[in-house]
């Protein structure tokens, strides 16, 4: 997919935030929790999410992988308010991935796809 110059894709915001505070994913994920309960508790604070997609987020995904969609959620959607990254519109946008102060479903369903983590539809 071809987005407008005035839009930077997820991943790559991510992978160049990253890269500026020379930090890897797994220094990231490496400060945070491996206890698969704590990380369900932090999806909770962050996403509105049914127990349903929890449990897929917990089945489907490694740890690593939850750990590294609580950071992106937090730095790039909850605290983020404008949705921009130097200058760009994070796509997708905060206004589709955000409600109140909370990821939806559909929101965290395209959080996933933008990073290439596995989906939440049936196999």
């Amino acid at each position: 997919m071809s987005l407008p110059g005035y839009y930077i894709p997820l991943k790559k915001a991510v992978d160049d935030y990253l890269k500026e505070q020379g930090l890897t994913v797994s220094d990231v994920v490496a400060v945070m929790d491996e206890d698969r309960e704590s990380i369900a508790e932090s999806l909770r604070k962050r996403c509105a999410i049914s127990l349903r997609t929890e449990r897929l987020l917990l089945e489907r995904l490694t740890s690593k992988q939850l750990n590294m969609l609580i950071f992106v959620i937090q730095v790039f959607y909850i605290i983020n308010m404008g949705g921009v990254y130097k200058g760009f519109i994070i796509y997708p946008e905060r206004s589709s991935v955000v409600s109140g102060q909370k990821v939806t479903e559909e929101g965290l369903r395209l959080v996933l796809k933008a990073l290439g983590f596995p989906s939440l539809e049936q196999a």
